[in-house]
C-alpha cells in the first residue's frame, strides 16, 4: 500500500521517487537540478509549470533557471511584476509606467511621471527589499469583469481594454503584495529568485531594467546606447501616433469596426515612404556611394526590401546590380568548424574576403571580374564565363549575413558604401506591461515562410529558432550601429494577418513534442489579436514574402 502514495519522476535522466503531491519546489530541493542559479518553474512532460505544483502522477521533469532562454523570459516577466508592485508601494498607483521594449540585452521603459536617478534609486532599494522578503508570487482565477473593474481602477485601461476580445468568462491573474496583474508567462513563485537587476537612468521619462541574459554568464550586460535603434523605435511611436494604435486592443478595434482596411493602406505607405527616403539619400550621394550592403536578423524582410528599394533606385535612374555574398563561400574542405564539428557557414571566416575585395576594388575601378557562383551541393565554388563591370550609373546590391561588419569591406572606402539594417522594430504593446517582441514576430513570420516554401512543420522551425538566434546575437547584432540607415519592416496590423497562418501549423505541435510550449506561448500570444483578412494587403508588401502572392516572387 505504501507504493500508492509514491510517483516516480525522471530529473535529467535519473530516476527519483517522491510521495505523492510533493511540490516542484520540494523535489528541486532533492535533486541535482544541474542548475547554476535556483530554478524558476521547471517542464512537466513538456509543459511549463509553477514551482507550487503538486505532483500527482509518474512524469519528466526538467527545472529552468534565467539562463534557459524560456527561463530568461520568464524571469524578465518577474521583474518587470516586482518593479511594478514597488512602484505602487512608493508612490501609488497615479505613478504609472509603459514597458516598451527590448534593446541591448535590457528592457526600455517609459514613465508617466516625471522621473529623477533618486526617484529610480528608492524603486530599486523597494525591489531589493522585496527580494530579501520572499514575497510570494500567486496565481489565481478571477472572473473576467472582476478583472476589468480593477484594472480600471488602477487607471490601467489599456489591460482593461484586452479583455474586450476574450471569450473567457474567467482571466489567470497574478498577485505580488497588495496588486494583480496579467502577464500571458508562467512567473516565478516568489521574489527570492529575482535577485540579479539593475536599473539605468536615461532622462526624465525613460530608464532600462537590466537583467543576467543566457549568454552572459550570470553577469548583468553593461549597456550600450544605441541612438540609430532608439530612433527607429522613437518613430515607430510617432506612426502608432498616427495611426492610433499602441496595443493589441487598439488594433483589435479598428478590426472590430470595419476599419483595418484603411490601417493597411496607411501603414504601407508609411513603409513605402521610410524607403523611398533611404533610396532619395543614396542617390543624392550617387558620385561617392557605389555599394549597397543590407543586413539584418532572419525574416526581417531582406529580400523584399532590396528588391524594392532597387525599383525606387531605378526610379532616380540608377542601375542597381545585385551581388550574393554566399557565392563567396570558401570550398567546404576549407569552410572552419564548430566545436561539435559541424560546419560553421555563419562565420565571417567561412568567405572568402581576399577575393571579395579585390572584385569590389576592381569594379570601382571600372575593371571587368568574373562573379563566383558557390554550388551548395557540391561545396565547391565555380566562375562565372560572364564578365562582370560597373557602368556609370549602376550600384552594386549586397545583401547578406555580415554586411554590417567593416571586416567584410575593409578594403573598400567608407565614402563609397552605404549600409542598412533591417528589421522589424515594433514599438506595439499588448497592453502597458506586455510587450510585442520583435523576436517573436520575426518566429511567427519564418513558420508561415518555412511550411509555404519549403513544406517545414511549425515544430521544424521553432526547434531552429535558437540557432538562428545565436548565429543573430555573434554576427548580426554587434555591427548595427554601423549602418547608415535603419529600416523598419514591422507593420502594425501584421499580427493579425500572421495568426490566419500560423495559428493552425502551430496546433500541430503535439503535446509529446519538446517543442509544445514554444507553440502554445504563441498561441497565447495570438490570442490577443483579432484575425485580419489578407484581401486588400498590397502584393509588394514586406509580408508577402511571408504568406505568398508577392509581386517579386
Amino acid at each position: 500500500m505504501d507504493n500508492i502514495d509514491k510517483i516516480n519522476c525522471i530529473v535529467n535522466g535519473e530516476s527519483y521517487s517522491f510521495s505523492k503531491n510533493t511540490t516542484l519546489l520540494g523535489i528541486s530541493k532533492q535533486v541535482d537540478t544541474g542548475l547554476l542559479n535556483h530554478p524558476l518553474v521547471a517542464y512537466v512532460d513538456n509543459v511549463i509549470t509553477e514551482l507550487d505544483y503538486k505532483v500527482k502522477n509518474d512524469c519528466h521533469i526538467t527545472f529552468i533557471d534565467c539562463n534557459d532562454r524560456v527561463g530568461n523570459r520568464i524571469y524578465q516577466k518577474g521583474l518587470i511584476f516586482l518593479l511594478l508592485a514597488a512602484i505602487n508601494e512608493l508612490y501609488g498607483k497615479d505613478y504609472r509606467i509603459k514597458v516598451c521594449h527590448s534593446i541591448d540585452k535590457a528592457i526600455s521603459i517609459k514613465t508617466y511621471f516625471s522621473l529623477t536617478e533618486e526617484i529610480l534609486n528608492n524603486i530599486k532599494l523597494k525591489m531589493q527589499e522585496m527580494v530579501a522578503l520572499n514575497l510570494p508570487i500567486s496565481k489565481c482565477l478571477s472572473l473576467k469583469k472582476d478583472a476589468v473593474k480593477y484594472f480600471d481602477n488602477m487607471l490601467d485601461n489599456k489591460k482593461a481594454d484586452t479583455y474586450l476580445y476574450q471569450t473567457s468568462l474567467y482571466v489567470t491573474l497574478y498577485r505580488l503584495g497588495n496588486i494583480y496583474n496579467y502577464f500571458y508567462s508562467c512567473l516565478p513563485i516568489s521574489t527570492s529568485c529575482l535577485n540579479s537587476f539593475d536599473l539605468k537612468y536615461i532622462d526624465n521619462r525613460d530608464f532600462v531594467l537590466q537583467f543576467p541574459t543566457p549568454s552572459s554568464n550570470g553577469l548583468i550586460p553593461s549597456y550600450n546606447n544605441h541612438p540609430k535603434i532608439i530612433d527607429a523605435f522613437n518613430k515607430n511611436y510617432k506612426y502608432a501616433k498616427q495611426l492610433d494604435i499602441f496595443t493589441s486592443s487598439d488594433i483589435n478595434k479598428k478590426v472590430a469596426s470595419g476599419k483595418i482596411s484603411d490601417i493597411i493602406k496607411l501603414d504601407e505607405t508609411l513603409a513605402n515612404n521610410n524607403l523611398f527616403e533611404i533610396a532619395k539619400d543614396i542617390y543624392e550621394r550617387k558620385d561617392k556611394i557605389k555599394i549597397v550592403l543590407m543586413a539584418g536578423p532572419s525574416s526581417s524582410g531582406k529580400t523584399t526590401t532590396s528588391k524594392k528599394l532597387s525599383l525606387y533606385l531605378n526610379s532616380f535612374g540608377l542601375n542597381p546590380k545585385p551581388i550574393s555574398i554566399d557565392d563567396y563561400f570558401l570550398p567546404r574542405e576549407q569552410t572552419p568548424k564548430l566545436p561539435n564539428g559541424e560546419y560553421d557557414f555563419e562565420s565571417l571566416n567561412a568567405l572568402n574576403i581576399p577575393l571579395f575585395n579585390e572584385h569590389l576594388e576592381k569594379l570601382l575601378n571600372h575593371e571587368e571580374v568574373y562573379l563566383p557562383k558557390f554550388d551548395f551541393i557540391t561545396g565547391v565554388p565555380t566562375i562565372s564565363d560572364k564578365p562582370f563591370n560597373l557602368e556609370e550609373n549602376d550600384i552594386i546590391i549586397i545583401e547578406g549575413l555580415h554586411g554590417l561588419n567593416e571586416e567584410l569591406t575593409g578594403h573598400i572606402k567608407k565614402e563609397n558604401k552605404y549600409k542598412i539594417y533591417i528589421s522589424p522594430l515594433t514599438d506595439l504593446n499588448i497592453d502597458n506591461h506586455n510587450i510585442v517582441s520583435t523576436s517573436d514576430v520575426r518566429l511567427l513570420r519564418r513558420i508561415v515562410r518555412d511550411n509555404r516554401t519549403r513544406g517545414y512543420k511549425a515544430e521544424e522551425t521553432i526547434r531552429k529558432w535558437n540557432l538562428v538566434r545565436e548565429g543573430e546575437e555573434n554576427y548580426i547584432f554587434p555591427y548595427q550601429d554601423e549602418a547608415d540607415k535603419i529600416y523598419n519592416t514591422a507593420l502594425t496590423y501584421e499580427i493579425g494577418v500572421l495568426k490566419l497562418y500560423a495559428e493552425p501549423l502551430l496546433y500541430e505541435v503535439d503535446s509529446s513534442s519538446i517543442y509544445y510550449e514554444e507553440a502554445r506561448r504563441l498561441l497565447d500570444f495570438l490570442d490577443m489579436f483579432l484575425a485580419i483578412p489578407t484581401e486588400v494587403i498590397p502584393s509588394d508588401s514586406i509580408l508577402r514574402e511571408f504568406i505568398g502572392n508577392s509581386y517579386f516572387e
